[in-house]
């Protein structure tokens, strides 16, 4: 087995910025183990994803079938097999996300291969792969050990800078394998997330994110105030959510979303470990908190004690004066 092949992911008919961050470290791991670099796309009606996935691999495998329209674990499983087996790489990476933490354990328990999820870095050893994890919530980085082939590792967003496409790869399409039945599992429908008027948060380069520290939900304005001010994403605390202030898909933490903004405004957040792995890959974090003890100080870059009451609607203030 040799070669590195990065398999990336697909939604609402574009590649996912993640998928380019696995193509950047994958880049960078075929280039110091000397192998080649293949790449390999799901999906369904899948010409505009393959332009932006076209990275000068050596290799593009493209599965083009209305079986991988909408998501389910077998197709997946099937095609990743294929694509496999056909090229038959050393290392397979993909992006880390609710998909393919559904569908790859899967995949590597069928091949038989070694598999580490969530990932922020991936080299190589003698005879193998070595991987970094953040565990305990974040609190520590271990390094992990891939012995023998394929070694499979899903990748954090926000860990890599994505990869710019570089053109020129040789693409080649492969018939979808048929699948026994109906499956065990269908697909019955798709219901949209809601959005909202602002950046999606898993994207924003900006961020303003609240906590139960904010009081009652009337002081909550000041959060979205001073996110418009700025253009930045709402997040929250697991908290908010749980108090029904915001939906589910503004929760920022291990159990809502990951997210590697360059600017993260914590306001009234505590900091309890699960949030804190969540904007482990934040470039700079500011906390405004009336509790100089507050876990959230030793993550942050800047931090200010005092009542977010006077000091947020003064910053949205100054910002709004700024953008004048």
């Amino acid at each position: 087995m040799s070669g590195i092949l990065v398999i990336g992911e697909v939604v609402g008919g574009s590649v996912t910025s993640q998928s380019l961050e696995a193509v950047a470290a994958a880049r960078k791991l075929a280039s110091d183990r000397g192998e080649t670099l293949s790449g390999a796309l799901f999906g369904a009606d899948l010409a505009a994803a393959v332009a932006q996935f076209d990275a000068s691999f050596s290799a593009l495998l493209v599965l083009d079938s209305p079986q991988l329209g909408s998501y389910l674990a077998e197709p997946y499983v099937a095609a990743a097999e294929l694509a496999i087996k056909r090229l038959n790489p050393s290392v397979v990476l993909l992006p880390h996300g609710s998909r393919t933490r559904d569908w790859v354990p899967q995949l590597a328990a069928r091949l038989g291969a070694g598999l580490v999820l969530d990932c922020v870095g991936v080299g190589i050893k003698a005879d193998g792969v070595a991987v970094t994890k953040p565990m305990h919530g974040g609190a520590v980085l271990g390094e992990l050990f891939v012995r023998g082939s394929p070694a499979i590792v899903t990748l954090r967003g926000g860990a890599f800078e994505p990869a710019l496409a570089g053109g020129g790869g040789n693409v080649e399409h492969l018939d979808m394998p048929p699948m026994p039945g109906a499956g065990r599992i269908q697909h019955l429908e798709t219901v949209a997330t809601e959005t909202g008027t602002g950046p999606r948060l898993k994207d924003a380069k900006v961020i303003v994110s609240g906590g139960r520290g904010t009081g009652g939900s009337e002081n909550w304005r000041f959060i979205e105030e001073a996110a418009a001010a700025i253009g930045a994403a709402v997040g929250c605390s697991r908290a908010i959510v749980d108090m029904g202030w915001l939906k589910w898909n503004h929760q920022v933490g291990l159990s809502g979303t990951i997210v590697a903004p360059d600017l993260y405004l914590a306001v009234g957040i505590s900091g309890a470990v699960q949030h804190l792995a969540g904007i482990s890959n934040a470039k700079t974090v500011v906390a405004i908190n009336n509790d100089p003890d507050a876990e959230i100080f030793r993550r942050a870059d800047y931090g200010v004690v005092g009542d977010f009451l006077e000091v947020l609607p003064a910053f949205t203030e100054r910002a709004k004066e700024l953008r004048k």
